[in-house]
């Protein structure tokens, strides 16, 4: 909160609903539990007195100009000399204003939707315009990290606190929260009052838990799309209209009235003074005209999509689909690219933003519920029976299955083939009921043919889907051939819970006295690009130590984050721990379709410190990334940034291709050493080349047909920056 100097010159009454209502904002004393306010900013001094130059009539009189960091004032009547303002002064104060002269820098701090956005919560709580030194304040707030959700909750929370002011008290119901909101917002009272149904249609949002902040910010977006609209185009002029005045009055000419009674009543006059076809009322109210002091930030020259934060946690359908819009134009690699689609033709925001994806170029970003997500990448965990399945010309066959899960309990195999499903025939793809069956959202039993490698015959098995905790790192051993150590790992998932088991193996390995290691990544789409790192640095050891690991090259909005975003191999784990170093000369790393962007980080982060083999087949293709980004309980992964190594070269979209092209083969289990792949690693360890002819290219890859077999997680395949967590 803003706090002024005790004086018995004092210009405002230090009160909480001063402090918002008039020149400086600030938190209630209370919790806002619905929008998790952060805590309250510090306390921030007002002007010193040797920061405030005073001048003897009123601000119409005098002309003020900008020179450089200096201001020079001109009596227009003669009767002073012209008056030199040094850079110190912050504050003209005149007879009726006090001009802040800082509003204006800090205005272009901000974009002009989110400034625009705070003035908006003025006129929407308190149907007035702000006043130059409030305004200066919350700008200090949202360049401090406050969100617009929790700014807005703090202007409900302190507008509670007095009634008589402000219309709001704490026992007034929904629909009358609504009236007031549409009388502020919308200017619709009397014959243009809501009815009914809009009121039941905002208050049953209100009741399913939406904090009164952000439906107000609803409302503020829905105002804006009937700009032209016939029957309600003056609600969008009306609105626009106030903001132009504000900002006028704010922002281009930095003013604040001189004492609490007169900042209130008057920005709540000059507000009301303006229609939807007129701001000239409100502007005469003002009395300052000419001599403008900043330049305008209207939003009617605003033409972009709002910034994801103004428009985040609006949780309704349209509110949603703003997001997402606001947010791909923010974030997305290729948000130039992207075609414009009428929105009013998705019902849902996950289908919006697929609408919107650049698919000439992006084959990868996706949408899902933050739960499974957030459960998967934390914790491992996913509902389900345990088997990755792939189709292959035997039909529908098991990749691997999880230890401990249901389907490892029923003893099935890498290498089984799925011929049933609750007694329908399975083909080479699964209808919308095997589908639904086989990749379950909730427990339940199902009954399944398998036919186990190798027989020519089929038995039932019943299971019942439950959640299955992923091993990330599924299978490790030391091979002892032709007398060398070498290390095998098969390691599936970058996901948090990948740490400890990968440097519980790296460190066995170490011990055992590994010499060459044999990393198998063939059906690892991703995860985290910081487990991938600690790895490669594991596998590479001290030759990479202060090496880039990846550089990552955000849109061109985001310059600062491609300058920030340097990663060097780590030696530490996420809890500072120095990692083991196996110090290798090259490494095998046995690769398919399924291998992709953390896994061909792994690939590409190595390459220029030393010799990569890879064994099998063309891995997928993806140099790029997301960082995951939440809204109204939906997780969206919008490809957001490409990644290159030390030398620059990250450029794989069409994948790497193998040293050795070899195919898989579920017939063998993984870790068997006549398994193709290990196979030829193993050839190669001791021949220094491909094995001889016979090894044939892989099958095409197993895509799942969009329409009869989709992909049931898109998130495995993924390169994923750790949120809040990025770089350590």
């Amino acid at each position: 909160m803003l706090s002024f100097k005790p004086s018995s010159k004092n210009l405002f009454a230090l009160s909480a609903v001063s402090l918002i209502l008039t020149a400086c904002g600030g938190n209630s004393n209370q919790d806002v539990k619905q929008a998790a306010v952060s805590p309250a900013p510090a306390m921030q001094a007002a002007p010193a007195s040797s920061e405030i130059m005073s001048f003897a009539n009123k601000r119409q009189n005098y002309i003020i100009t900008r020179l450089g960091s200096t201001y020079a004032v001109v009596d227009m009547s003669g009767a002073t000399a012209p008056v030199s303002v040094s850079a110190s002064i912050k504050v003209l104060q005149f007879a009726d204003f006090r001009v802040n002269l800082t509003i204006g820098d800090k205005a272009k701090q901000l974009s002009t939707t989110s400034l625009n956005n705070l003035i908006d919560l003025y006129v929407a709580f308190f149907n007035r315009v702000p006043d130059a030194d409030g305004l200066s304040y919350w700008i200090d707030q949202v360049k401090a990290g406050m969100t617009e959700a929790q700014i807005a909750e703090s202007f409900y929370l302190v507008a509670l606190q007095s009634p008589a002011l402000t219309g709001y008290t704490s026992t007034m119901s929904n629909d009358d929260f609504i009236r007031i909101i549409y009388k502020n917002v919308l200017g619709r009272t009397g014959s243009t009052a809501p009815n009914a149904a809009e009121i039941d249609y905002w208050s049953s949002q209100l009741k399913n838990g939406v904090p009164k902040g952000s439906m107000v910010r609803a409302i503020l977006v829905s105002a804006r799309e009937y700009a032209n609209d016939a029957t309600w185009g003056w609600v969008t002029n009306l609105l626009n209209n106030k903001l132009d005045v504000a900002n006028y009055f704010a922002v281009q000419q930095g003013l604040s009235y001189l004492t609490l009674n007169d900042n209130i009543t008057n920005t709540v006059a000059i507000a009301s003074a303006v229609t939807s076809t007129s701001t000239s009322a409100a502007l005469d109210l003002i009395g300052v005209s000419g001599n403008i002091l900043n330049q305008s930030t209207s939003s009617n020259s605003n033409n972009g999509y709002g910034t994801p934060a103004s428009l985040a946690n609006i949780c309704t359908p349209t509110g949603e689909k703003d997001w997402v819009r606001a947010h791909l134009d923010d974030v997305y690699l290729w948000y130039r690219d992207i075609i414009n689609v009428p929105k009013q033709n998705y019902t849902n925001s996950r289908d919006y933003f697929q609408a919107l994806i650049v698919k000439s170029k992006d084959r990868f970003s996706f949408t899902d519920t933050q739960g499974s997500i957030d459960d998967y990448f934390q914790t491992g965990a996913d509902v389900g029976f345990g088997f990755s399945l792939m189709r292959d010309s035997g039909g529908i066959r098991v990749r691997y299955v999880q230890p401990g899960s249901p389907a490892d309990l029923a003893q099935i195999k890498r290498g089984a083939t799925l011929v049933g499903v609750d007694n329908s025939i399975v083909t080479s793809f699964l209808n919308d009921t095997q589908y639904d069956a086989v990749y379950p959202s909730k427990a339940e039993t199902h009954s399944f043919q398998i036919k186990d490698n190798g027989s020519f015959s089929s038995r039932s098995v019943n299971m019942t889907a439950t959640t299955v905790t992923t091993a990330p790192v599924l299978q490790n051993q030391v091979l002892n051939v032709n007398g060398k150590k070498i290390g095998y790992m098969v390691f599936t998932d970058h996901i948090r819970t990948a740490e400890a088991p990968l440097v519980k193996t790296m460190t066995e390995f170490k011990q055992a006295g590994v010499s060459e290691l044999v990393l198998d990544l063939r059906y690892n789409g991703g995860g985290y690009l910081y487990i991938a790192n600690e790895l490669s640095a594991m596998i590479a050891g001290s030759k990479v130590t202060d090496k880039v690991f990846e550089k990552l090259q955000f849109n061109d909005k985001h310059k600062d984050l491609t300058a920030d975003n340097i990663s060097y191999f780590y030696d530490t784990d996420s809890n500072n721990r120095l990692l083991p170093q196996l110090n290798l000369s090259r490494v095998f790393i046995l690769t398919g379709s399924n291998t992709c962007s953390a896994s061909e980080s792994i690939i590409n982060g190595l390459k220029p410190f030393m010799q990569v083999i890879l064994i099998g087949d063309t891995t997928c293709g993806k140099p790029y990334g997301f960082i995951q980004t939440n809204n109204c309980k939906t997780a969206y992964f919008a490809i957001q940034f490409a990644g290159v190594n030390a030398l620059d070269q990250g450029d794989f979209t069409n994948g790497f291709t193998p040293t050795c092209q070899v195919s898989d083969s579920l017939n063998y289990q993984l870790g068997d050493q006549s398994e193709p792949r290990l196979s030829a690693a193993l050839k190669y360890v001791n021949t220094g080349s491909c094995p001889a002819a016979g090894f044939n290219p892989a099958p095409p890859p197993a895509a799942f047909d969009p329409v009869k077999d989709r992909e049931p997680r898109p998130w495995r395949n993924n390169k994923i920056l750790k949120v809040n967590a990025e770089f350590r």
